[in-house]
């Protein structure tokens, strides 16, 4: 009952804002009044000035030059009451603000208000309840949001992609196949997505390489041929097809590419040692000098004090970078909770979701940051957010700041 009290004591108000300016302007009568005693003045000045001309207190010169400015004040004040008066509003204003207002502005709050709250106040508490259980979801749970949510956006190539890496991990193969194939029809011939759909093809056809698998490595090293996931695929691929040769020097490609992981740089030239006894006429080259270019964006994070009541301290907040043209999916990636804001960042080739797509790849890049209100990686309806496009990789801005102030 106080909220209706307060709602109707607001709307006076706004109607008092809109009506007293319009009540207060002078009525037609006041108008024609006043013009009657501009005319009034205006002839006894003339009066006045025949009475000096007479006289010889004037010129006739001055007489006329006095008279000319006397008509031409009378004209200029009789034209601006006509235009006042015309300008008035009717009644009919009135009567329209009086009803149109009140009824516009419930209406509009029926629609898109939440008038249940107010007898129901558990509404709220169960919305709360629901986000809090989003985070505590199993991955099989978790999972069947994400699949609701692609049917109800089926064009969200980054959701499919997170699905199918998610579906991978569970060894859940043939929907992980759909899901990359999915994301590879939306995006096209982008060299991380082709390799990672050849790398479940062949997972999903028992380890082989040949046909389809074959194919998109093949396509996807033609547009980034030092791509390490493309060069071992492209290795493995030759291995199995007996080329030692070919499998040897693509993975001799890759090993400056992987000098930073020590286990998978061990493990290449285990394999190349293998390669070269199988076939003596492989001699042992020494591995060419690849430039191996880094990059590593510093940022600083905060939220817009405005947006605060739009939060709570856990909710998780997601700093990215990704690509101004190729993939939709993040290069590099960190979490944060609301309460760790304001935060330096560094994102880096070190934060890649795949190594076939690094911050180090793309020259030019989108920074941003997500207030995800249910934790969930793929963005949402209300989640909060900024976006920076056209950042250097290479060479990124000193003091580069994101301040989350919009609403999705």
């Amino acid at each position: 009952m106080i909220f209706w009290i307060v709602v109707a004591g607001l709307l006076v108000l706004a109607l008092l804002i809109l009506l007293v300016p319009i009540l207060r302007q002078p009525a037609p009568e006041q108008d024609s009044e006043r013009q009657k005693q501009n005319i009034q003045i205006a002839r006894e000045k003339k009066v006045q000035l025949g009475s000096q001309l007479a006289e010889a207190e004037i010129s006739q010169a001055e007489y006329d030059a006095l008279l000319l400015d006397l008509e031409t004040s009378l004209a200029l004040d009789l034209e601006r009451d006509e235009t006042s008066t015309v300008q008035q509003p009717g009644k009919w204003v009135v009567w329209l603000i009086l009803v149109l207002l009140p009824v516009a502005s419930t209406a509009l709050y029926f629609k898109l208000g939440e008038y249940r709250v107010i007898e129901n106040p558990q509404l709220v508490e169960s919305r709360v309840v629901q986000q809090a259980d989003i985070r505590n979801l199993s991955v099989e749970e978790l999972l069947k949001k994400v699949k609701q949510r692609l049917r109800e956006q089926p064009d969200d190539a980054e959701g499919w992609f997170i699905l199918g890496r998610t579906l991978l991990s569970m060894q859940q193969i043939d929907e992980a196949v759909t899901a990359f194939q999915r994301t590879y029809d939306l995006v096209g011939e982008e060299p991380g997505v082709m390799f990672t759909l050849a790398d479940a093809l062949a997972i999903q056809n028992e380890g082989s390489m040949a046909g389809e698998p074959e194919k998109l490595v093949s396509k996807g090293l033609q547009i980034s041929p030092l791509d390490p996931t493309g060069l071992w695929l492209a290795g493995l691929a030759a291995e199995q097809n007996k080329q030692y040769q070919l499998a040897h020097a693509n993975w001799a490609k890759m090993l400056p590419l992987i000098a930073d992981d020590v286990d998978s740089s061990n493990e290449v030239k285990r394999l190349l040692g293998i390669l070269e006894k199988r076939d003596p006429s492989i001699e042992p080259i020494s591995l060419p000098e690849i430039a191996v270019a880094s990059a590593s964006i510093s940022l600083s994070v905060d939220l817009d004090v405005s947006l605060l009541g739009k939060t709570t301290p856990e909710d998780t907040v997601f700093v990215y970078a990704k690509a101004m043209q190729g993939p939709p999916m993040p290069l590099a990636v960190k979490r944060l909770r609301v309460a760790d804001l304001p935060a330096n960042v560094t994102l880096s080739d070190a934060d890649a979701m795949i190594n076939t797509m690094k911050l180090s790849t793309f020259d030019q890049v989108i920074v941003g940051a997500r207030v995800s209100k249910s934790g969930n990686p793929i963005a949402q309806p209300g989640d909060l957010f900024v976006e920076m496009e056209s950042v250097d990789s290479k060479n990124p801005p000193e003091g580069l700041t994101l301040i989350i102030d919009r609403v999705k």
